[in-house]
C-alpha cells in the first residue's frame, strides 16, 4: 500500500531529474546530462509528455557527444510517444536535420518484403516486357515447290486409292471362289475385276502423278 501512495505522489509532481538534465544541457554537460536523463527514467515515474522530453533531450545529448546513431534511435522514440513532438528552440541546424530524417523515415510507407521472404504462394510481382520483333519466318517446304509438292500429294493419294482397290479386288476374288451358285460367282467375279481395274487405273494415274513431280521439281 505504502509503495502504491509513493508511486502516486511521484507521478503526481514533476520529474526532478529531468529538469536538472535540462539544465545541464543548457550548460554544455551533456555527458552529465545523459546520466541524468538515465535516472530520469529508473529513479522516477513520469509522465507521457516526461517522457517524450527524456527522449528528445537524450537524442540531443548524445548528437552533442557524436554519438548519431544513439541520437537517431532517442529521437525516433520520442516521435512514437508524440508524433506532433518537436525539438526544444534554438536546437542546431545539424540536429535538426537528422531530427527531420528520422521523422520521415516514420511517415513513409513500410518497404515490402524481398521476394526470399514471401511465402510459396504469395502473389509475385510480375514485369511486363515488350515482345521481341519477329523476324522473317523460313518458308515452308510446300511454299517453296508447290507444284511439285502438289504432284506428290496427288500421287500418294492415288497410290493410297489404288492399295485399297487392289485388296478388295482380292477380297471379292476369294469370295468368289467360296460361291455356291452360279449368279452368286458372277457378281462377286465381277465386282473383282472392277476393283482389280480400278487399282490398275490408281497405280498408273499414281507413278504419272509421281513422274510429273519429279520433273517439276528438276525444271524449278
Amino acid at each position: 500500500m505504502s509503495a502504491l501512495l509513493l508511486s502516486l505522489v511521484l507521478s503526481a509532481q514533476p520529474n526532478p531529474f529531468l529538469a536538472q538534465a535540462k539544465d545541464l544541457y543548457q550548460s554544455l554537460d551533456f555527458e552529465k546530462c545523459v546520466a541524468r536523463l538515465g535516472q530520469a527514467t529508473t529513479q522516477w515515474q513520469s509522465s507521457k509528455e516526461e517522457l517524450r522530453d527524456i527522449e528528445i533531450y537524450s537524442g540531443l545529448c548524445h548528437f552533442n557527444l557524436g554519438h548519431s546513431k544513439e541520437a537517431s534511435e532517442h529521437f525516433r522514440t520520442a516521435l512514437r510517444i508524440d508524433e506532433a513532438t518537436d525539438l526544444p528552440p534554438y536546437t542546431s541546424p545539424k540536429a535538426v536535420d537528422l531530427f527531420l530524417k528520422v521523422k520521415k523515415a516514420l511517415q513513409a510507407p513500410p518497404e515490402p518484403l524481398p521476394d526470399s521472404d514471401l511465402p510459396p504462394d504469395a502473389p509475385r510481382k510480375t514485369t511486363l516486357e515488350p515482345k521481341p520483333p519477329a523476324g522473317p519466318t523460313e518458308p515452308g517446304v510446300f511454299e517453296k515447290h508447290p507444284l511439285p509438292m502438289s504432284f506428290g500429294i496427288g500421287a500418294g493419294v492415288a497410290l493410297a486409292v489404288g492399295v485399297g482397290l487392289g485388296v478388295n479386288a482380292r477380297n471379292l476374288s476369294i469370295q468368289a471362289n467360296e460361291a455356291r451358285t452360279d449368279s452368286e460367282f458372277a457378281q462377286k467375279a465381277d465386282a473383282a475385276r472392277a476393283n482389280a481395274t480400278g487399282a490398275n487405273v490408281a497405280y498408273v494415274l499414281a507413278a504419272g502423278a509421281a513422274a510429273t513431280a519429279v520433273i517439276a521439281y528438276l525444271l524449278e
